[in-house]
């Protein structure tokens, strides 16, 4: 996954959290009844399929350009584009020359690359990978071995799985080696290696080092010896060569907006760094759905395939969640098929790849712009055209009463992205949840499953001592952990009108002693301390840079203010000094919160106003103000204006309101 800087990598990250949420945004409809349908089988019925998807209007205002696969046991039935590779000149897509970025996709070929390794005795998927990083050492505070098959399954058990850099000083020219990416980004094994899932893009990134270590080879002239040559694949790279970069379609924001062409931070990325083609992509999938075979041509064992499909992370079988480089999102679509698959998020492409096995049948789209609901909701209307959903024997939900569903109770954070979190509640006979999404009603399926009113599955794990300790649900590329319940603050009343800001600060990371008896709700907040629970609320990887501020050097919170500076929230001050330990006004508050907004890629907000403001914070209170992230603390006065107190200190209890809400919004954005 490519990082322009840190904070649109962040942003990024969740919007493709938020995407896979939901399958919605442009209504879906079968061209056929479904008693017709059995599998694409006919070229010229799949054409007129897809030709009509796109020809939609609701498709055809969102869209930039796209590329389209659909194959059949060995044969490709369809492989065209649609729009423009370059809107303003009206290039359209060529399936054989335009490039795209494939983002995560990636991770399979790199994932097959290990799996080449393996067959030919070179690793062991359950060796410790100590073994192949030479003088890199993996911190690890479990005592247990990490293994390639756990960087394979996303389950490595690492504090920080998306690495992150400063990569707006990197042009098109600039190298970033491979090596020093991942030394700089090197994280902590904190929870045992096979026992939680959180989608692993560092994970990625360390097997692409462990190709090139092993191999003694460049990691992208592995790819190109050993798969990309043999499938013929001629028109594909993990170097931005100058015939990508002429033939790559141009990246599109979600109003067609075109961006410049950014690079891939390691400048080669095992973890979504490859450009291809749609006609050198299919070959791809044929090889994966004959046995790692293309015509004469072997790059696996039939036996490494069918592991690499294999699921091997689930809480219930009925809901699992990864494979080796496969994943299996976006269930709702199933239609009760086998399906495995991957996608991919950059910024201005996003893509899809799914492949049913047992029918020998696969799919592929790209697209250049930030719709990505186009290819979700593609995706779906091709499932329910050629594999609609079977009525079948309506499922019972079992009886439970309240007593037996408290167990489920509390709130579960989402392992990828702190700032997300679910709270369950036990009710007469079901459980209530609330999330990103919305609050839903689950119904108990079997002892440790349920499904919400929309028909998406919940599946909890429950350890050998009876307690609960994750979740699966709604947001497919990660699990989300139980958190331990606290006792109440000893300083904060249950009736303040705080204690719920305070609480929830506390599930979703922002505090800086979570343990603690004594929140200190009236006590004046620090830049430096506020600096720390607004890194610690958004989950990020610390800097491990010195600050760009002398006084900050050696500071307790040099790395959460260092981070704040590369994710563009901290300007400092015009003395170039950010001094620390000075109480922080709720003017520079709302600066921190609106540069880090815009870093983000949220729209400005106005407001009204009165009281004094100074000018250069008045943009930065309308947006808070605007956003609705104020408290009890501010009331409108006259005509809705509102006195947002901008030269007062921020308090802990009001630091807490705005740090809740500014988590919420970007959750429900």
């Amino acid at each position: 996954m490519n990082i322009l800087k840190r904070s649109k990598k962040y942003g990024m990250l969740l919007l493709s959290a938020i995407t896979m949420i939901s399958l919605t945004g442009i209504p879906h409809q079968s061209t056929r009844a479904a008693s017709q349908i059995n599998g694409p089988k006919d070229a010229q019925e799949v054409q007129s399929f897809v030709d009509s998807y796109f020809s939609r209007p609701e498709v055809k205002s969102k869209l930039a350009g796209a590329a389209v696969v659909i194959v059949k046991d060995d044969k490709v039935l369809l492989n065209k584009g649609y729009g423009y590779s370059d809107i303003q000149s009206k290039k359209q897509v060529d399936p054989d020359q335009t490039y795209f970025r494939m983002a995560s996709i990636s991770k399979l070929f790199t994932a097959t690359g290990v799996m080449q390794l393996a067959e030919e005795g070179k690793v062991d998927l359950d060796k410790s990978v100590e073994a192949y990083l030479g003088d890199i050492k993996i911190p690890n505070q479990t005592g247990s071995p990490l293994t390639l098959k756990h960087l394979m399954t996303h389950t490595s058990g690492f504090d920080y799985t998306d690495g992150v850099s400063g990569a707006a000083a990197f042009g098109l020219e600039k190298k970033y080696p491979l090596e020093q990416y991942v030394k700089d980004y090197l994280p902590t094994i904190v929870r045992k290696p096979g026992t939680a899932y959180r989608y692993d893009n560092y994970a990625y990134t360390l097997q692409g080092y462990i190709i090139q270590k092993v191999t003694n080879k460049p990691f992208e002239a592995v790819m190109k010896e050993r798969i990309l040559n043999p499938l013929g694949m001629k028109h594909s790279d993990f170097q931005m060569t100058s015939e990508v970069l002429s033939g790559l379609a141009t990246s599109y924001d979600a109003n067609n907006k075109p961006r410049q062409a950014y690079p891939n931070i390691p400048t080669i990325a095992p973890d979504g760094g490859l450009f291809s083609t749609s006609t050198d992509f299919s070959k791809y999938m044929l090889a994966m759905l004959n046995g790692g075979k293309l015509g004469e041509t072997a790059i696996l064992k039939p036996s490494s395939v069918a592991e690499m499909q294999k699921p091997h992370v689930a809480l219930n079988s009925k809901l699992p969640n990864a494979a080796y480089g496969f994943e299996m999102f976006h269930h709702e679509s199933f239609n009760g098929q086998q399906v495995v698959g991957k996608g991919g998020d950059l910024e201005g492409y996003h893509s899809w790849m799914w492949l049913l096995p047992e029918q020998k049948v696969g799919g592929f789209i790209v697209i250049n712009n930030d719709n990505s609901g186009i290819r979700n909701d593609f995706f779906q209307a091709f499932m329910d055209h050629y594999y609609p959903k079977q009525s079948g024997k309506p499922i019972v939900p079992l009886q439970p009463t309240q007593a037996e569903l408290s167990q489920f109770e509390g709130a579960y954070r989402y392992l990828r992205i702190p700032l997300l979190h679910f709270d369950v509640t036990a009710k007469a006979g079901y459980l209530e949840i609330s999330g990103p999404s919305g609050t839903h009603k689950l119904e108990q399926l079997e002892p440790l499953l349920f499904q919400d009113e929309e028909g998406r599955l919940a599946a909890f794990r429950q350890e050998s001592d009876g307690s609960i300790s994750y979740l699966s649900y709604d947001l497919p590329d990660a699990w989300s952990e139980k958190l331990p319940s606290y006792k109440d603050y000893q300083d904060v009343p249950k009736d303040s009108p705080y204690a719920a800001y305070i609480n929830n600060l506390r599930k979703l990371g922002g505090v800086l002693e979570a343990d603690a008896a004594s929140f200190n709700p009236e006590k004046p907040l620090t830049r430096g301390e506020f600096a720390a629970m607004i890194t610690r609320l958004a989950g990020v990887k610390r800097s491990n840079k010195p600050s760009i501020f002398a006084d900050v050097r050696g500071h307790q919170y040099e790395a959460d203010i260092q981070t704040m500076t590369e994710l563009g929230a901290i300007r400092g001050t015009a003395k170039q000094v950010f001094l620390p330990d000075q109480i922080i006004k709720r003017e520079e508050v709302a600066a921190f919160i609106y540069h880090l907004s815009k870093s983000l890629g949220f729209p400005t907000v106005t407001a009204k106003l009165h009281g004094e403001v100074p000018e250069w914070a008045r943009e930065a209170v309308q947006f808070v103000v605007g956003s609705s992230l104020i408290g009890p603390d501010v009331r409108a006065g006259e005509a809705g204006s509102v006195d947002y107190r901008a030269a007062d200190p921020l308090l802990r209890q009001e630091a807490a309101v705005i740090l809740t809400k500014f988590a919420k919004l970007i959750g429900s954005e």
